[in-house]
């Protein structure tokens, strides 16, 4: 199977041409300074000109080196579109009626959440809580400067936190609980994911659901031991994340998974 960050390659010649897409690779393999700043020659997207904050950037993953040792296995950086993302939620609503919670019972959170696009999108939601797990420093850093700034104005949730730790550690909070990813690292972080939810739905009562973007490994969350696939549908970007986005795209792809608990409530 290709990696992500070939695939984005042959994805973006294919939609941005060859010389640009050259000038990228080259970028991604010379030494950069410690700050991850978006490339000058990439429009600024209209969610960070109306709301003031840096969410850009396309980063590969060996441009996020960190000094962990999964490292190896991420997948680089881009921030979700904001029409993708509600899209998703929309989509995923839809499924919460069966598990007889609703939205505000539900604790959210984006495993690696980059400079924390998906953060300010979800506290729009009355979650009780939100949270982001990314394992650069500096991109968490982005992040929590960012919400900084996001939270100074009225939100739907305001328990909002980024933090700079590994998804395979981060503490997962009683209640039912909605995973956002969006293809954040490769498969053995994956199978990593999958086993220690499995283990942990099997001690709670709670639902644990997975909103899976681009879904470049489905075919191991389908594999997971009592995962429900709930829905998987294309969602259509608006034309104006559509001009924005680096590729051009016009649609991407969302599934959605329930990992019922074994406990009764």
């Amino acid at each position: 199977m290709m990696s992500t960050a070939y695939a984005w390659l042959t994805r973006s010649f294919d939609v941005q041409g060859v010389i640009v897409s050259l000038r990228r690779t080259l970028r991604s393999t010379i030494p950069h300074a410690s700050h991850l700043d978006p490339d000058p020659d990439e429009p600024q997207h209209p969610f960070d000109r109306t709301h003031h904050v840096d969410t850009g950037g396309l980063f590969y993953p060996d441009q996020l080196n960190s000094g962990h040792q999964h490292d190896m296995h991420s997948a680089g950086y881009y921030a979700t579109a904001p029409s993708l993302f509600r899209g998703a939620i929309a989509l995923w609503q839809k499924t919460c009626a069966a598990t007889g919670y609703r939205l505000n019972d539900y604790a959210f959170i984006d495993i690696g959440c980059g400079k924390g696009r998906v953060l300010m999108l979800a506290s729009e939601y009355p979650f009780r809580q939100v949270l982001g797990v990314e394992l650069h420093p500096e991109l968490a850093g982005v992040a929590q400067a960012n919400l900084r700034h996001w939270l100074r104005h009225k939100r739907a949730c305001r328990d909002v936190l980024a933090l700079n730790t590994d998804a395979l550690s981060v503490a997962i909070p009683d209640g039912p609980v909605v995973l956002y990813l969006f293809n954040s690292f490769e498969q053995q972080i994956v199978i990593g994911l999958l086993t220690r939810l499995a283990a942990i739905s099997e001690r709670r009562s709670a639902p644990i659901d997975l909103i899976y973007i681009h879904p470049e490994f489905d075919t191991l969350v389908r594999q997971c031991p009592r995962m429900e696939l709930l829905a998987d549908q294309d969602i259509a970007f608006t034309p104006e994340d559509t001009a924005a986005d680096v590729f051009g795209v016009e649609v991407d792809r969302c599934s959605l998974y329930r990992l019922p608990g074994l406990l009764r409530a």
